[in-house]
């Protein structure tokens, strides 16, 4: 090949790469409240992508677009308007959310454990902050600048109370539940530790069954669960349909569990992380709850409670959304904005 043809050949691959990168990278439109920013047809093909494999169907690439718009000219005006959320606070709104998994859970869970779900869920933990920085950036934003609109809620009247409950009566079902407690030692890689562990509760068992000891003195002198034995060994409820508990301990450990008596005790039970001595409080069998029953038996909040609270935050949201659409409209109007993409 001579030196004309490969340079030749050279200028037209370059020319086909530069034409694939302008393609990949031309704006879709550009916003320009307090800085000039584009919004490439990448940033609009890949939020088609995630509409897409979040099962959305009915949307196109204008729409999509005019929200990417909007969201642009909103993040724009919070931040020539003052908010700003800080690294900390994002901390705290992540550890919230770890915190409020483990409290439907009923159950401690990890930090990896929790790290693996939000990539599971957001491609990186990075996506999931920053979804949370940009959550907390509207209701900031939204306060200081709409903050009658969002005091003027209508709250639920009780006709629509009664109607949802009539409607929805067979959401209201609570599962067999069990409050315990335990005496705990957790299993290690170790057989023999293991085989130790699980004698030395054998032992305290016989003694507890025989009056030599008390349950909760036990627990004293003999669980290694830190987070339970100042509370008598108390680790709240199981429910018959937790998941997560039935995944961390196995089925075998929670269905024995959920076949004891009140004011029983076992013997020694083993779960997948240890082996236990479990007492059971209080044992309730599966139901239909009336609308004025309580929702959980670990909670004093009635039926009635949560249907309003539920059509309570419907409201809010209906006034927030006519509220961001007004903030919104008036960001575009000062905004300048110029959409180059035709669909």
């Amino acid at each position: 090949m001579n030196k004309r043809f490969s340079l030749f050949v050279l200028m037209i691959l370059l020319a086909a790469m530069l034409s694939a990168a302008s393609i990949i990278s031309s704006p879709a439109a550009t916003v320009n409240l307090i800085r000039n920013t584009a919004i490439t047809m990448q940033d609009l093909d890949e939020e088609m992508a995630r509409y897409e494999a979040l099962g959305i169907q009915g949307v196109n690439k204008t729409d999509v677009l005019q929200t990417l718009i909007n969201n642009e000219v909103f993040l724009q005006g919070a931040e020539r308007d003052g908010i700003s959320i800080s690294d900390r606070q994002i901390d705290s709104l992540y550890a919230q959310a770890k915190a409020n998994i483990e409290a439907q859970a009923g159950m401690a869970i990890s930090d990896a454990e929790f790290e693996a779900e939000v990539i599971r869920q957001f491609g990186t933990v990075e996506a999931y902050r920053e979804s949370l920085k940009n959550q907390m950036i509207v209701q900031q934003y939204l306060m200081q600048e709409k903050s009658a609109e969002l005091q003027n809620v209508p709250a639920p009247e009780e006709s629509a109370i009664s109607s949802f409950y009539r409607q929805n009566q067979q959401r209201f079902f609570q599962p067999e539940n069990v409050k315990l407690a335990h005496i705990y030692i957790p299993k290690t890689d170790n057989e023999a530790d293991n085989n130790e562990a699980k004698a030395l509760l054998e032992d305290v068992s016989e003694r507890i069954n025989s009056g030599a000891i008390t349950f909760e003195k036990a627990v004293i002198d003999y669980s290694q669960d830190t987070g339970s034995n100042q509370r008598g060994g108390d680790i709240g409820w199981l429910t018959a349909d937790n998941t997560v508990a039935r995944q961390g301990w196995g089925d075998a450990f929670c269905d024995a569990v959920l076949s004891m008596e009140p004011g029983e005790v076992s013997g020694v039970l083993e779960s997948n992380t240890g082996y236990h001595i479990v007492k059971v409080s209080v044992h309730n069998q599966a139901k239909l709850l009336g609308i004025n029953d309580p929702v959980s038996p670990e909670d004093s909040a009635t039926v009635h409670d949560f249907i309003y609270n539920m059509l309570y935050m419907q409201n809010q949201q209906v006034v927030m959304n006519r509220a961001l659409e007004s903030l919104i409209a008036e960001l575009r109007a000062e905004a300048q904005i110029n959409i180059l993409y035709r669909g």
